[in-house]
């Protein structure tokens, strides 16, 4: 770059111009010479090109053949005095602390811009004009510093300010952040684009002052972030703003803006409000019109707290729906701190400033009259808005102009027809102004072409996007609302100029299309570029270097970077990019190189640009071709945003987004697509979020209104998508489909790797609470007819999984149910089902496997981040002590496509769930840990299950099967579709196996008269110890200790089942071994109860309780107090803010017992003895017929002969085995006979 001369250049033959229009079109033209001159007493350089066909009109309105620029001398420094924008900068960089003059009005046009702003050092000098001169700087396009403290800046002016950053966050004039500064005497005009926080002078001022400044512009943020950003400043920090004065247009997406400032905050120290953290005697002018405003004020976003606002005036036209001064809700809070320092004296100026005063307090701000305001700016004493900024002279000689004036002075202008003009650019990007006038005004009234903003024309054929000089057949026209016109297109023979293609359009008559894009030879350039770009190999320096450094030097070594680049999992794309480098160089090269001439040394330059970068642009063609590959209705987009990402109205260079996205790891990681799109993407192109991009592209581009309805459609080209709505009709209408459910944070980063799989095949389950993942490949259907078969399969799991999440929502207690919806509060938990590959093994981390490559991981799993170990269990739910949204599923040996697969899913959803929505909000009981909840509790039992669990205490909240007489649970979940009829169930279940613990009782205290050692054991205490998972060691806190009977025990005489309730006696049958059974930790807290064992007694403890007793007590509790009473009462910590009042913090089983029995119990025992009681007596009354061994039974005493003989054969043989077997026998006919215990179960 050449562009700063010192002098005059001997040899003109390497030197070529860049021009670049106000769309940011890059043109290159052949210098033919360059001659020094004299103009208004400066020494400028004047340079001449020339090409075929080229116009230009000079400033005598006459025209010529060739095109003229002037660059300003650079003059040297003299001591601190600067006469030049590249020697000030250079030097403020090198030295943040020194003291800079401006010594003249100074250009930053041609000075490079590498960085986010020109200085990157933190500044803490000073910066102002010599003398009493108040010195303009003109044309920046990045912000002048990046941070400043102890700085002080005055008396300059930044005039006709362009940054143009839609990529960049925290965007401002003057700089980022200014800490114990001074900013006054201060003027700012022109644009200022950033993506998300935008001002007009700073982003942020901390314990800084600023007065007497001005910004006349516009502010455009285009990002979604919903930030702050304000006219002058976005944030002020114990900071004061003195008569300060704005003029602007400030437009966006999604922010929180105020006309001067967005959030202004004193602090919380009282003892210099009012000093600190002040705006006052301010001026807000112009329109704020942001798409989405978040709590926007016409003067203020926020005060809070105890900032101070005094005697300010805003005549903002606040769009959308902003409030017209003050936009926080906090007016609504507490008035001390925050809206109340918004003094009355502020206000708004009736017939001009608009908006809403929403806020109960919005009235204490008036509206004044024009004149009484104009009164009230005389007084305020700001004179910044003033100050003089005149054209910069090599501006004036260039006939430099704003983009609005660029037509008005030309013959047969007329002013109705400016969007013609606009639009006809569009159309012909490459003719002069005369000529754009001259179709403009053929245009016929009614066309959109006079009604509608164009963005952009792109070629197509055959429906497809041409984004070459391939042969096109239509246009696609886009407009700014949002809407597309396709007219055919015929060639013209001839074209008015010759490298340019002219293409007759449908409807427009004489108007043509010219593709922005110039004809002539490249050949050899395309070779060339072609064979740098196809050096590049993943593994090599050159993309080492792009690896982000992380923080320890042994993680940057060669072999560790050669790692990060391996996990960009990019070799496939990177191959079919070198594979179609002919095709892509070529629009490549017909994109960027617009030169009208045949320049050598811009041809150079070129591939100069692409020797460079190279690494950058293949990685960046690498990562866009892998996961912008998706299509709307055939329409690829990856073709768009390889080489028309200005589609969208943004002026972008295809070479410099293409180096952009490629120029850091962070930009091309398969788990940061939607960060990516964010930060580097959106802003480019000009739709700031990916959500927003793939509904305006849906809507454009299909006829499909619903992005759940189309996404799903889009992924299905390889995936399978089953979306289970919920049958709860409290929950039916609440999110559930995949694309919701994706697009909602954590799960974002899914989007884009499912909408471009191409060997991989997919499955998802999407419901309220829940996402599932996995692959055909993973079991084995690797041919299109297995999958589809397969998919029943799929569909079964999936009904399962979407029956027991809405069976809590309809148990789970009223405050807290809502926590289920997770797609509406958090984000819905991700099940990831194992990677165990048939005749693979586990799958290998990079999806390589030794007979070729595992597409679910190449493709979806390892660029995600989400491939996980084997570790040997059959699954583990990854929780925290508090619900966090990444709390997820990973199956290992277990498979989610199974019987026992929806039965892992309900124990490990479990794990989630629990402590948020299942215990009432009331969290574990202490002494409990995650494990006591699941699996013999909350775990649906499957038939199929490997751990016992199916026959144990448990509830069938997922599957439907048969009433076949030969279940052990409830046989539809779908069938208790209410609480109240869960808890009628639970009663029968609960009585039930009580009337069979009762029967056997009897029995054997009738028919033994031996050792009560043949029958019993004892379910004892012991005293917890070395207890790692809550601390509850020693007396009271107890664990459960199964032992046999002691002598005394053995020989005692039982005379009725009292005497096992109080002994704590239990079966020995069907009960495990002796041991202490704990109901923390990871080892007996498993433990199930078989329901066939009897459980006498309660085991009451006085504080933490075991495994077995925790669950068979929950069980019993739930069956006779209901659920939010009994279970929750029972499970939880409900009852421990009482226990610490009333009980010495002792959450004992007696303490409850109480509680939830309103004083009738006080111990378990005490409450079971009433129950056995109770169901003894409805037995004895009888319940609904059964049959046994064809022998019809209604009551206790039918029953009660076949026990005593069931018994009596059983003491003989020296088992139990026939009282099991007639157990079980009767409690499956009596859960048949009762409709599934749905029924009754006991006649009245």
């Amino acid at each position: 770059d050449k562009s700063l001369l010192t002098e005059k250049p001997t040899d003109v033959a390497p030197l070529y111009l860049r021009v670049t229009t106000h769309d940011n079109k890059v043109t290159r033209l052949a210098v033919d010479k360059i001659e020094e001159v004299e103009e208004d007493g400066k020494t400028l350089y004047k340079v001449t090109a020339k090409a075929p066909d080229l116009v230009q009109r000079n400033a005598d309105n006459t025209l010529s053949e060739e095109y003229v620029h002037y660059f300003e001398k650079q003059l040297p420094k003299i001591g601190n005095v600067y006469y030049n924008f590249n020697e000030l900068i250079t030097d403020m960089q090198k030295t943040p602390n020194g003291e800079f003059k401006l010594g003249a009005d100074l250009n930053a046009v041609n000075v490079p811009t590498p960085n986010k702003s020109y200085v990157t050092a933190k500044f803490t000098g000073k910066l102002y004009s010599e003398g009493d001169k108040h010195y303009t700087i003109h044309n920046l396009a990045r912000p002048l510093f990046a941070q400043a403290e102890n700085a002080h800046i005055h008396d300059i002016n930044l005039g006709n300010v362009n940054i143009n950053m839609p990529w960049a966050n925290k965007t401002a004039p003057l700089g980022e952040m200014f800490k114990k500064s001074t900013i006054e005497n201060v003027k700012v005009t022109g644009n200022v684009v950033g993506n998300n926080d935008v001002t007009g002078m700073v982003n942020k001022l901390d314990e800084s002052d600023m007065r007497n400044v001005a910004f006349i512009g516009n502010i455009t943020s285009v990002g979604s972030a919903g930030w702050w950003s304000g006219g002058l400043v976005s944030e002020s920090w114990r900071s004061n703003t003195d008569n300060s004065y704005i003029d602007t247009t400030i437009k966006g997406n999604k922010a929180k803006v105020g006309g001067l400032i967005a959030k202004l905050n004193h602090g919380a120290d009282p003892r210099d409000v009012g000093a600190r953290g002040r705006l006052k005697n301010s001026v807000a002018k112009g329109t704020i019109d942001v798409r989405d405003p978040q709590e926007t004020g016409g003067l203020l976003h926020s005060n809070w707290s105890w900032g101070l606002a005094e005697n300010n005036i805003t005549m903002m036209k606040v769009k959308n729906g902003g409030e017209i001064l003050y936009g926080s809700r906090d007016a609504e809070d507490d008035d001390y701190f925050g809206a109340n320092w918004v003094r009355n004296n502020n206000a708004f100026v009736n017939g001009i400033s608009e908006g809403k005063q929403s806020y109960s307090r919005s009235s204490r701000w008036k509206g004044i009259s024009e004149d009484e305001a104009k009164t009230r700016i005389a007084k305020m004493g700001i004179t910044a808005h003033e100050y003089e900024i005149t054209q910069h002279l090599t501006d004036k000689l260039n006939r430099a102009a704003f983009k609005e004036d660029t037509y008005k002075t030309t013959q047969d202008y007329k002013t109705e027809r400016e969007l013609a003009y606009r639009n006809i650019e569009k159309l012909q990007p490459f003719y002069n102004k005369e000529w754009i006038i001259n179709q403009g005004n053929k245009l016929t009234d009614g066309s959109n072409l006079m009604i509608k903003e164009v963005l952009s024309v792109i070629g197509m054929k055959n429906g497809q996007f041409v984004t070459d000089l391939s042969d096109i057949d239509k246009i696609m026209i886009h407009y700014a609302d949002g809407t597309k016109e396709e007219k055919t297109v015929t060639r013209k023979a001839d074209s008015k100029v010759q490298q340019i293609r002219e293409y007759s359009v449908e409807g427009l008559g004489d108007v043509v299309y010219t593709p922005n894009m110039v004809e002539k030879d490249r050949a050899q350039l395309i070779t060339d570029i072609k064979a740098k770009l196809d050096s590049v190999q993943l593994i090599s320096p050159e993309v080492r270097n792009l690896m982000d450094k992380r923080g320890k030097a042994h993680e940057n070594t060669d072999e560790r970077r050669n790692g990060y680049i391996r996990n960009l999992f990019l070799e496939e794309s990177l191959d079919e990019v070198k594979g179609n480098l002919d095709k892509l160089v070529k629009a490549l090269v017909e994109n960027e190189d617009h030169q009208l001439n045949g320049d050598e040394a811009a041809m150079k330059a070129l591939v100069k640009k692409v020797e460079d970068n190279k690494a950058k642009i293949m990685l960046g063609l690498a990562y866009l071709n892998r996961y912008y590959g998706f299509k709307y209705d055939e329409k690829s987009m990856k073709d768009i945003m390889m080489f028309k990402p200005d589609f969208y109205g943004k002026n972008v260079s295809v070479l410099d987004f293409l180096i952009r996205v490629g120029s850091r790891e962070h930009n091309i990681k398969g788990n940061r697509t939607l960060e990516a799109y964010r930060e580097v993407i959106g802003g480019t192109i000009g739709i700031g979020e990916l959500n927003g991009f793939l509904n305006y592209n849906m809507r454009l581009f299909t006829e499909e209104t619903d992005i759940n309805t189309w996404y799903k459609k889009a992924v299905s080209h390889t995936n399978y998508i089953v979306e289970k709505q919920s049958s709860n009709p409290a929950f039916a209408n609440k999110k559930y489909r995949l694309y919701e459910n994706l697009n909602n944070g954590e799960h974002g980063k899914y989007i884009l790797p499912l909408l471009t799989t191409k060997k991989a095949h997919m499955f998802l389950i999407s419901t309220y609470n829940t996402l599932a993942f996995s692959a055909f490949e993973k079991y084995g259907k690797n041919t299109e007819a297995e999958r589809e078969a397969f998919k029943k399969e799929i569909d079964l799991r999936a009904q399962e999984q979407i029956n027991y999440l809405d069976f809590w929502s309809r148990l789970a207690a009223d405050n807290v149910r809502d926590r289920l919806l997770k797609s509406e509060n958090m984000v819905p938990s991700a099940i990831w089902d194992n990677q165990e590959v048939p005749g693979h093994g586990w799958a290998d981390r990079m999806g390589h496997n030794k007979n070729g490559d595992y597409a679910p991981v190449r493709e979806f799993y390892g660029p995600t981040g989400k491939w996980h170990g084997y570790n040997g269990t059959g699954a583990y739910a990854y929780i925290f002590t508090n619900p966090q949204n990444s709390e997820a599923v990973y199956y290992i040996i277990s498979s989610m496509i199974s019987d026992f697969g929806t039965s892992a899913f309900t124990h490990e959803t479990t794990h989630i769930n629990d402590r948020m929505a299942y215990l009432g909000g009331w969290r574990h009981r202490e002494g409990t840990d995650v494990e006591a909840f699941a699996q013999g509790m909350l775990q649906s039992p499957a038939v199929s299950s490997p751990n016992g669990d199916y026959g144990a205490l448990g509830l069938n909240m997922a599957y439907k099967r048969e009433n076949d007489g030969n279940q052990w649970y409830n046989y539809d979940s779908n069938k208790l579709d209410s609480r109240a009829k869960i808890d009628h169930y639970m009663k029968n279940y609960n009585e039930a196996l009580m009337m069979l613990d009762h029967l056997e009782a009897d029995a054997v205290i009738a028919k033994n008269n031996g050792d009560n050692n043949k029958w019993f054991k004892k379910m004892d205490k012991k005293w917890r110890e070395n207890a790692n998972r809550n601390g509850l060691v020693g007396q009271p806190h107890q664990w459960d200790l199964l032992r046999d009977l002691n002598e005394e025990e053995n020989k005692k005489k039982l005379t009725s089942i009292d005497d096992l309730v109080d002994g704590n006696y239990v079966t020995k049958h069907n009960m495990p071994g002796n041991k202490h059974y704990r109901a923390e930790g990871f080892d007996t807290a498993y433990q199930t109860v078989n329901m066939m064992a009897g459980i006498y007694g309660g085991n009451t403890s006085k504080s933490a309780v075991g495994s077995i007793s925790f669950k068979h007590n929950t069980f019993r509790m739930w069956g006779y107090f209901g659920y939010l009473d009994g279970f929750v009462g029972y499970a939880s910590n409900k009852y421990k803010d009482a226990a610490n009042k009333e009980n010495k913090g002792l959450l004992g089983d007696d303490f409850i017992i109480k509680k939830v029995s309103d004083g009738k119990f006080d111990s378990l025992e005490a409450w079971k003895k009433e129950w056995f009681k109770e169901v003894k007596a409805k037995g004895e009354k009888g319940f609904v017929a059964i049959e046994i061994d064809g022998k019809t039974i209604t009551n206790y005493a039918e029953l009660r002969e076949l026990f005593d003989k069931a018994v009596e054969a059983d003491l003989k043989a020296g088992n139990s085995n026939q009282t099991v077997a007639l157990k079980e026998k009767v409690y499956k006919q009596l859960l048949q006979k009762s409709d599934g215990f749905v029924g009754n179960l006991f006649k009245a």
